[in-house]
């Protein structure tokens, strides 16, 4: 009898565990990575390349440990844009970890990043154009270029920033990240006033999740740097 019990939970165990779609939510952003890293649909492989950028921005303790968890954003990134050519979030998703790589590589590792950035914003926002995230992704490309004096290489413009923040704000306005990062923009383009609206209303939405907790946590220490 104990022999027939312990069969029957090993079979019912993995369709007990959760998803990485669950695990993401839930803030177990390692566990979401290793449930989602070889799943069989979009949504679960999506998930675990959002909870490996997460790792990366919000819990990783070193530099290293950010590259490990943006190679393995990008791989699973990677791995549904090929399954999955017509979806718009497997390209923003690549898109996101190639961004937030692009820190770690050299200058001419970063002139072939940077287009291949663009490149797959683009298509996700020809795949589908109201991806609200796609268009905050494009306006920090052209920001985080355009900043560092390379926006005549690219074509990056500072006037493309706001546009592209005030179209993924119409597109999604209760979502933290967009208003958290427009905030942020507001900040690098001297505009404290608009950026503490921004993220003060970051910080007003209700959080629905874990990574919205962390996107607001990254809001207020940005407000706080404002000063009150």
């Amino acid at each position: 009898m104990r022999r027939w019990i312990a069969a029957l939970i090993l079979l019912l165990a993995p369709a007990l565990a959760a998803s990485a779609t669950e695990l993401l939510a839930a803030g177990e952003l390692p566990a979401a990575w290793e449930a989602g890293r070889d799943a069989g649909t979009l949504e679960e492989l999506l998930a675990a390349a959002e909870a490996a950028n997460l790792m990366a921005q919000y819990a990783s303790a070193d530099e290293r440990e950010q590259r490990r968890w943006l190679d393995r954003a990008e791989e699973a990134a990677r791995r549904a844009v090929r399954r999955w050519p017509t979806s718009a979030e497997a390209y923003y998703q690549l898109a996101h970890a190639q961004a937030e790589k692009i820190r770690f590589v050299g200058v001419l590792a970063k002139i072939g990043l940077a287009s291949s950035i663009k490149e797959n914003l683009d298509r996700a926002l020809t795949l589908d154009r109201d991806h609200a995230r796609a268009h905050m992704g494009l306006a920090l490309w052209h920001l985080q270029l355009a900043k560092r004096g390379l926006g005549w290489f690219y074509g990056a413009s500072l006037d493309a920033v706001v546009p592209l923040f005030e179209q993924a704000v119409a597109l999604a306005p209760e979502n933290i990240e967009i208003r958290k990062n427009y905030g942020f923009a507001l900040i690098e383009l001297g505009r404290p006033e608009e950026a503490r609206r921004q993220l003060e209303r970051a910080l007003a939405l209700p959080a629905r999740t874990e990574p919205d907790r962390l996107h607001q946590a990254r809001a207020r220490a940005l407000l706080d740097g404002l000063g009150r």
